[in-house]
Formats: structure tokens, sequence, C-alpha cells
């Protein structure tokens, strides 16, 4: 008998057997998660078993959805320190603080756990070909386990993505279409080749995150903390965690799975607090989000009734914290206790001194933040910290090689500026940066143009002539493109 037994809807609970090929529930839309044997399981593995298993992700086979461990692609994903952290707890004015460090995944991100058990899955179910419209970390990811896996992948990108995670998935070779939007981008993925399209409603990446859950309880000695505190983008990671929480109550590993889960979410796109707030039981989608946490900024998040229940069941708590408590505290936890976090991992920290200034947490309280990302993920907020140190940007400009260095960057930053006022063609731009002694030749100036409208910071306008003279293609500035001006000025003069 497989110890994976059913598929569960998170929204109306209806089930369905797990060899069927869902990702969300055919009766309400709402995403599904496996559920298990959990007798079964508890007969087969018992925690002295574990300890002598090497730690990581697939540590908890029996509590995954693969058939055969031969099929496992793996790049070591999991196990990551469950740091004590003193300077820090006392710097916020708490007892007994621990960061779950998830920034050294393979790929930088938690996402890796999931990308694993998913990608295995695929090649179990014969797959030779994946796909993914990623809004984060999971592009990255996903092309990274493809490639172990030695199958083809299709990364459907919109403008917004963070540069660091592009570069790792051109590095990885994932053939990646670029789309003018999020929602043109899904379009695309929908009338693709046929493929296994990973989402993050992918019931066997949510498995592979739940695994976090487990490792939490092991690392301290199968006891609870008082408050696990996660990022919330689409619901998915802080659900899953609490998942693990209670499997492990239910195949025996913990006696009480009592823990409060708190949720964070950015100022600028806070749609599942706000519902948790107003007492609903559904997540209405978030209008004009915007908030430099990329990662947690998605406005409809799927799996958000799923986190409102957690933080019920859980008798837990969220909040929302703004984009300058954020960079604070990715500022704070880098220089307390070494760990260089994107904005959506440094959020967990913003928001437990938030709730500690309001005395909404006990300072004797034992917590866990979850800290999501690597901060060269995110290579704009890396910038805005280095910023502050004007003693380094020259060195800066100096020793950063490639797509990023200043020089390239400098004749980017010139090209924005010289759009602030109007809109311009590619060989208008070149004219003009050649009069002020920039020596830069035609064909540049167009792959800049191409590489600042993929990051957003351009779009293409209107094909016309003026004066009489050749048709030619104007482009313009985006207001992420007028923020970057104003941004990179500094270390353009």
């Amino acid at each position: 008998m497989p110890l994976e037994t059913l598929f569960t809807c998170t929204g109306c609970n209806k089930t369905y057997l797990t060899h069927m090929s869902l990702c969300d529930c055919p009766e309400c839309g709402a995403p599904i998660v496996v559920t298990y044997d959990y007798e079964e399981i508890k007969k087969r593995l018992s925690r002295d078993q574990l300890e002598a298993r090497s730690p990581g992700v697939w540590r908890y086979f029996e509590l995954l959805p693969i058939k055969s461990a031969s099929n496992i692609i793996s790049l070591g994903e999991g196990g990551t320190f469950l740091q004590r952290c003193d300077r820090l707890a006392k710097n916020l004015g708490i007892r007994k603080l621990y960061l779950k460090n998830e920034t050294t995944n393979p790929t930088g991100s938690f996402i890796d756990r999931g990308i694993s058990v998913a990608t295995s899955k695929a090649k179990e179910d014969g797959a030779y070909f994946l796909g993914c419209v990623p809004t984060g970390n999971l592009g990255s990811s996903l092309a990274a386990y493809a490639a172990r896996a030695g199958l083809r992948c299709t990364i459907v990108l919109s403008p917004e993505v963070d540069l660091g995670k592009l570069y790792q998935m051109m590095a990885y070779d994932a053939n990646i279409v670029l789309e003018s939007s999020l929602e043109a981008a899904q379009y695309r993925m929908g009338r693709g080749e046929k493929m296994k399209t990973v989402t993050v409603t992918d019931p066997f990446l949510l498995e592979g995150e739940k695994t976090m859950g487990f490792e939490i309880c092991e690392q301290l000695s199968w006891t609870m903390p008082t408050r696990i505190v996660v990022p919330m983008g689409t619901g998915g990671l802080f659900s899953m965690v609490w998942k693990g929480i209670q499997e492990a109550a239910k195949v025996g590993f913990v006696d009480d799975c009592q823990v409060m889960m708190t949720g964070v979410q950015a100022e600028g796109c806070s749609p599942i607090v706000e519902a948790y707030m107003k007492g609903e039981e559904k997540v209405e989608p978030f209008k004009e989000p915007k908030t430099l946490a990329i990662d947690i900024r998605i406005p409809d998040p799927p799996m958000g009734s799923a986190a409102l229940k957690t933080i019920r069941e859980s008798k837990g708590t969220a909040t929302t914290v703004s984009d300058p408590e954020i960079l604070e505290a990715a500022r704070i936890l880098a220089k307390t206790e070494g760990i260089f976090a994107e904005p959506a991992g440094a959020s967990t920290i913003a928001c437990l001194e938030k709730l500690v200034q309001a005395k909404e947490i006990d300072r004797d309280e034992t917590i866990v933040c979850v800290i999501t990302g690597a901060g060269l993920k995110d290579l704009s907020t890396a910038r805005r910290l280095v910023d502050a140190r004007r003693s380094v940007k020259m060195f800066v400009s100096r020793a950063e090689g490639g797509g990023l260095t200043t020089r390239l960057g400098d004749s980017k930053i010139r090209v924005l500026r010289l759009m602030e006022k109007r809109d311009m063609h590619g060989y208008g731009i070149w004219q003009s940066l050649r009069k002020s002694a920039a020596e830069i030749s035609l064909p540049s100036v167009y792959q800049h143009l191409s590489e600042l409208e993929l990051l957003g910071l351009l779009r293409k306008g209107e094909v016309y002539a003026a004066a009489g003279n050749r048709k030619r293609r104007y482009y313009a500035l985006t207001e992420k493109g007028r923020d970057a001006v104003d941004r990179f000025e500094p270390l353009a003069s």
C-alpha cells in the first residue's frame, strides 16, 4: 500500500486519488495537498531511524510522495542551520531567538526543497521537459534541478525579475522566453509545448516545503518553539511549515504541535494580513501592489485561505512591515549574525521587532524566524545597502564584473538620464552620448536598450518619423526607470 493516499483540497476538503494529475481542486479551484497513511508511517519510521540518516529533505522520505528512491533528484537541499542568535535577540529585547537559515540551500532559497520533490516526481512520471512562469526564486531553482535531472527547461519571464535570479537561470542553461507582463507570460506558457509545468501550488513542490517544519522540530530536540515567523507571499510556505509540524505529531515524533504561526507581509502588498485583520475566510486581491520585496509581492495569493486557516488553527497572528523596516532589518541581520538576506527573508526580523515593540510578543518566548533567501539574489536591494557606504562606492565600481560593471551601469544610467525629459530613439541616444565624449558604439546602445527593457526600466514606444526623418522606434522611461535614475545618480557621478 502506498504511503501517500489522497489529494485533499485546502478549500472544500474534497479528496482525490493521488494518481490523478491535479494541482487545483476541480470543484472549487483551491490548491490541493497530499495526505498519507500516518498510522502505517508510524509503524515504519522512528526518530531513532531518522537520526541515522544524512540531513536534508530526503531524510523524511516516507513522508514525501515519491515511490522509489532511484527517482530522487537532489542537490543537497534542506538540513539548513538553525542558528541561535543571542546578539540579535538582545538587540530586539527577547531571550531566545533562532534563525532557520535557508540561504544555504543549493540555489540560495527555501524553494529548493520543493523543487527537488517536484522534479523527482516529474522524473518518476516520465517527464522530459519542465517549465514555469516564476515570480521569485522558482525559476532559478527549477533551472538548476532540471539541469541536474538532464531535463529540458523553459522559463517564461515578465520584466519583473531580479537580475541575480535571471543570471542563475541563464547559467543553468534554461530556455528563457521574455514577455511584457506576468499575465502575458502565463498565457504563453499555457499555449506552449506539452510539458510538466511547475507552479507555486504544485502539490509535490508544497510537500518539499513542509520538511522545514520537520527540521525545526528535530533541531529543537523534538520540542516546539513558542512561535515561528514566516514570510507570506503565496501563503504556501507558511501553511506547509504548519502541515509539517502537524504531521510530526501524527506520526508520533512530537507530543504537542502547539506553536503560534506568525505571518508577515509587506505593507505595499498585504492581502492575507488584510483578510486576517477583517476576520475574513477568503483573501481578496490586493490593488496596486508596490514593494521592493518581490518574492512576497503576490497580490492574489493562491494559498491565502490556507494561510488564514493556519493562523487561526495555531492561535498565531500576522502583521505588515514597511520597505524601510525591511531594509533596516536586512542591515541589522547581516551586521549582527552574518546572514545577508533578500528582502522577503529579512521581513521576518522586521516583523519580530515590530511585534516586540508593540508588546504582542513576550520576551521569554522561544522564537524561530525563517530567513527564506540570500541577499545577492536581489541585486537592486544589495546596491541600496551599499549606497549607504559612500567610502566603498569607488571600490565597488571597479570590482564589479560582467553585465553589472559600473562602466556598463554608468552607460545605462546615462541612457536613462537622457530620457528623463523626452522619449528617444536609439540613434538619437547614440548621438547624444558621443557629444558628451562617451566612447560607445551604436550596437552597444541597442544592447543597453534591450537590457533596460528586460529590467522593466524602459518600454518600447511607437515607430514614427519626426521632422521628415526616417521612421525610428522610440523608447520611454517607466516609473521603475525614473526611480533607478534617482537611485544610481550618485554612483554615476
